[in-house]
């Protein structure tokens, strides 16, 4: 590691007082004041440096926040327009098409959207994108304001919030690599599999906090006995849509103590070349075992489990158990708390060195649980069944990204994580179609089966013809060798 900022600036400083001599009476007097002051100025900059270095972890981190706790407040709010009876009650096609329309952009917009992080100045572009992500989310509180709200109008939300999603995803997350590299510069100790995991852990509270508030939405909820059953709510969902673009909008503050960041240079210019750029990451991730792996891994995930999390998991809710906003808000929240959970414990370890073998099993782990849900079984086993999932659900995707971060060239990140990403949210939208048809075929409980059996086959794949499962974490060999 580099020396710290503040002695690198001393020993600057130091040199040149020392090669400084004048045969001049007085000169070499003013001289050495001059490089003492120098040195001063040097060591205030150094300082200064050292502050804004450390201050951009917990800005990123309140940024990842910003945008996920709007993104948790969606995921109560979007189902609960859409099917509630006071509001638009559509079936589960219905539903599955608007979840379609919410990730679809992403499929066309991704990949163009890692090429845009890399050339972009970071710290403008997510504070460009938090200003737009807010419009559509204002928007939609002023329809169901005025009570107007339509399905059309729900499609045209998905379509605008999904398209700057696809932006922001490659943006924010390549972010982090570098903001850990230059704490290190700085002596900091935060490794990159910390970085990812505190950036992970950052997300799931954040989107618990939204889902919790979402829950309140046009209904009260009353607490148990035991903490005194006093009310809370109802918060109208006009409110509750207007909180989530003012949250979207503070998120552009946080991202202005970010710095500029890098900004990749290829050699080429123009829109047309974009094609270029994205084809230069696709054969990066095709000459990567790892990164090949863990994109189609995402695609599976997107098609098996989003699909049943988006579609399945809300339509249960309703017609199985009967809870409205509530039922929805207890349910997320156990399972972005099952990922919490995990995510503090990878947290405490910083080195792990079978990363890839975890992520399998965690991913077997979680798919296995949900063949529970064929049967009629009560609410609480229901949401503990959620729980084991969000626990799988946060080794996997903290391993996933620490995996991919530490394998992609670092020309390329971006583009590198932008198909990665696609992987999944090319496989959501088909996954959310395709599992609301099944909905309204078999029901929500048969259907648990298919998510199951097929993201069984691809782990089974995975372990026998891709390198991830004996793959050795950085970190840890690192580490060993300092050792």
């Amino acid at each position: 590691m580099s020396e710290p900022i503040e002695e690198m600036a001393d020993d600057m400083a130091e040199d040149a007082a020392g090669s400084i001599a004048s045969p001049i009476s007085g000169v070499s007097e003013a001289l050495s004041a001059g490089a003492s002051l120098l040195a001063t100025a040097n060591h205030l900059r150094a300082r200064q440096i050292r502050r804004d270095v450390r201050v951009e972890l917990p800005a990123y981190l309140l940024v990842q926040c910003s945008w996920f706790m709007a993104f948790g407040l969606q995921m109560v709010l979007f189902p609960y327009l859409i099917t509630d009876a006071n509001h638009l009650h559509m079936d589960g096609l219905a539903l599955g098409l608007a979840n379609m329309a919410l990730s679809g952009p992403s499929v066309v917009f991704l990949l163009i959207g890692g090429v845009v992080a890399e050339r972009a100045d970071g710290k403008r572009l997510l504070v460009l994108l938090h200003l737009l992500a807010a419009v559509p989310a204002l928007f939609l509180a002023l329809f169901v304001t005025r009570g107007s709200l339509t399905y059309p109008a729900m499609i045209a939300y998905g379509l605008m919030i999904g398209t700057v999603g696809a932006f922001m995803m490659p943006a924010r997350d390549s972010i982090v690599n570098e903001v850990v590299e230059r704490r290190a510069r700085v002596g900091s100790g935060v490794t990159l599999q910390l970085g990812v995991t505190l950036a992970t852990m950052a997300q799931f509270v954040a989107q618990i906090a939204g889902l919790i508030v979402a829950g309140y939405a046009d209904k009260v909820t009353r607490m148990p006995d035991w903490l005194g059953g006093f009310g809370v709510g109802p918060i109208p969902a006009e409110q509750l849509l207007a909180v989530q673009g003012g949250i979207l909008a503070l998120g552009a503050v946080f991202a202005l103590w970010l710095a500029k960041g890098r900004q990749v240079r290829t050699g080429r210019k123009g829109l047309t070349a974009a094609f270029g750029d994205i084809a230069e990451g696709f054969n990066a991730v095709r000459a990567d075992g790892k990164l090949w792996a863990m994109s189609a891994l995402m695609f599976g995930v997107g098609i098996f489990v989003i699909g049943a999390f988006l579609v399945v998991l809300p339509i249960i809710n309703r017609d199985v158990y009967g809870f409205g906003p509530d039922g929805i808000r207890d349910m997320f929240v156990t399972f972005w708390m099952g990922a919490f959970v995990s995510s503090v414990v990878l947290a405490i370890f910083k080195r792990i060195k079978r990363q890839g073998r975890l992520l399998l099993i965690a991913q077997f782990l979680g798919s296995s649980s949900i063949l529970a849900m064929m049967w009629d079984i009560p609410h609480w086993a229901f949401l503990a069944i959620v729980f084991l999932w969000g626990l799988a659900a946060g080794i996997s995707i903290a391993m996933s990204r620490a995996i991919v971060q530490d394998a992609a060239p670092k020309e390329k990140l971006a583009r590198v994580l932008s198909i990665y990403q696609l992987g999944f949210m090319a496989g959501a939208p088909l996954g959310a179609a395709m599992m609301g048809a099944l909905v309204d075929l078999f029901g929500p409980q048969k259907i648990a089966i298919v998510p199951a059996s097929g993201m069984t086959l691809l782990i089974l794949w995975m372990v026998f013809f891709t390198p991830v499962w004996n793959m050795k974490g950085s970190a840890w060999l690192a580490h060993r060798e300092k050792a």
